[in-house]
């Protein structure tokens, strides 16, 4: 079974696979992938950046499909539920906010520990433009990758280490770059 596994993600599938692992990221599964896609990546050499690019192509295939649901669903799911909690008001405001700073709030959900997930639906919920919608999410997601290209590049396979020695400064990071976000649609 590892032997199987390690020859889709060092073989010719390697590529296919970065691009699932993208997808199963930003749609259904709620965890990082880089402990997949660093040993995958410090394996291709100078093709780490076509690699890199895979995941970025799945996340916003996933980011679309996010971005569909939310928008079938508003009506028959999520107002309903939003109704019961009696909270329209701010629900109009968050989508309301969404649709004028909504490149901003996508780039800064795509690389900080927001979930993803939330923020692609979000913008199919406020019927933000499709092509902005795309470029907001594939030029963040593509910083996260290709920054972690970068690092495998230089570093090789120490790369996780270097992540799970600075895991608590890169989730501070994110964090404050949300929070920055946050504070900056709320009183501007």
């Amino acid at each position: 079974m590892r032997e199987k596994l390690r020859s889709l993600t060092h073989g010719p599938w390697a590529y296919p696979v970065a691009g699932f692992l993208g997808f199963a990221e930003a749609s259904f599964l709620i965890t990082p992938t880089e402990p997949l896609m660093i040993p995958m990546m410090a394996s291709r050499g100078r093709t780490v950046w076509l690699l890199a690019l895979c995941p970025v192509l799945g996340n916003i295939l996933a980011g679309l499909l996010m971005y569909w649901l939310g928008a079938t669903l508003a009506e028959p799911a999520i107002e309903p539920l939003v109704r019961w909690m009696d909270a329209e008001n701010d629900y109009r405001n968050g989508l309301e906010r969404l649709s004028d700073h909504g490149f901003l709030t996508l780039f800064f959900i795509g690389i900080t520990p927001f979930p993803f997930q939330i923020g692609t639906a979000a913008a199919g919920v406020a019927g933000y433009p499709l092509g902005m919608f795309v470029l907001a999410v594939g030029l963040s997601r593509a910083l996260r990758y290709f920054a972690l290209a970068a690092l495998v590049r230089i570093v090789g396979l120490r790369a996780q280490d270097w992540i799970e020695r600075h895991e608590l400064e890169i989730f501070a990071v994110g964090t404050l770059l949300f929070g920055a976000l946050t504070i900056y649609l709320i009183f501007f």
